[in-house]
């Protein structure tokens, strides 16, 4: 017996197999986890600080579920994108990858028939919120810097002269470059240049007389309302182009949408960091 021990080729037969056993319990854990995605402390910490890097500040649940979330997804897209040997010659990275399979999505998506004039107009019967304009004002303004010399006494001088029918003086014509007529500008333009006190109380002002002063950046305003045109919906004929793009990106992100969830149950979900909400957790058991 002791002879056989010193056998050289026993020693080779023993390495063998400790070898084998070796790579065949190494890889049946492997194959354990291939349908699973863990996220653990280090994983956990990991998308925390990265979300509080972007954002400054802590997360609240909702906001935890939206970046577990969208780890998950990418999480998925990235392990059904390597079987499909989508990375085969390609070195982007896990994101990259993941994006493929929102492609290959899409692609399922552009083989559905082109849609009717019925089916974009059901879309823009039943998503009037994104077809919305905003208000747009017709308004005339004068403005007054702030470190101007008898500042109040001037602004009640003009307001006078103007509600008599007066023109603008010309020295208040176009001050710092900004046009005194605005004509038919939407809400979101005056918000840019004025900013948001200015646009709010622009919309309670009464109309054909001028009233102020109102502040914004640029100092004081006197201004005067003309027309003002409610929030109302677009007309489909004069939009019509518009809501085929909005349609064809919300039939792909459905669509996206869909085939991530059906990818999702051949995915057992671990969350095992003690750091996620309990209620989160309980929102991936599956």
């Amino acid at each position: 017996m002791k002879n056989i021990l010193k056998e050289p080729l026993v020693h080779f037969l023993l390495l063998g197999f400790l070898i084998f056993g070796y790579h065949y319990f190494k890889n049946k854990d492997s194959k354990l986890e291939e349908n699973s995605i863990i996220i653990d402390n280090t994983e956990y910490d990991y998308l925390l600080n990265l979300w509080k890097k972007q954002w400054q500040r802590e997360p609240n649940e909702q906001e935890i579920k939206a970046f577990l979330d969208q780890h998950l997804r990418q999480e998925v897209f990235y392990k059904e994108a390597l079987m499909m040997n989508l990375d085969h010659n390609d070195i982007i990275v896990k994101r990259r990858l993941a994006q493929k399979m929102e492609a290959v999505a899409n692609d399922l998506n552009a083989l559905i028939k082109a849609p009717t004039d019925d089916d974009l107009k059901a879309f823009y019967n039943e998503n009037t919120d994104l077809f919305k304009l905003p208000p747009a004002y017709t308004f005339r303004q004068v403005l007054f810097l702030n470190d101007e010399k008898n500042l109040d006494n001037e602004i009640k001088v003009v307001k006078k002269h103007l509600n008599r029918g007066q023109d603008i003086p010309n020295n208040r014509k176009t001050k710092l470059s900004i046009p005194n007529t605005w004509t038919n500008k939407e809400a979101t333009d005056i918000y840019k240049t004025f900013g948001d006190y200015f646009t709010t109380v622009l919309d309670s002002l009464p109309t054909n007389t001028w009233v102020g002063p109102i502040p914004s950046g640029f100092g004081q305003h006197l201004v005067r309302l003309s027309k003002k045109e409610l929030s109302q919906i677009a007309k489909f004929e004069d939009i019509k182009s518009y809501v085929e793009k909005e349609y064809q990106y919300q039939t792909e992100l459905a669509m996206q949408n869909k085939v991530f969830e059906d990818l999702m149950k051949k995915y057992k979900i671990k969350l095992t960091s003690d750091k996620i909400p309990s209620d989160i957790k309980k929102s991936y058991q599956n």
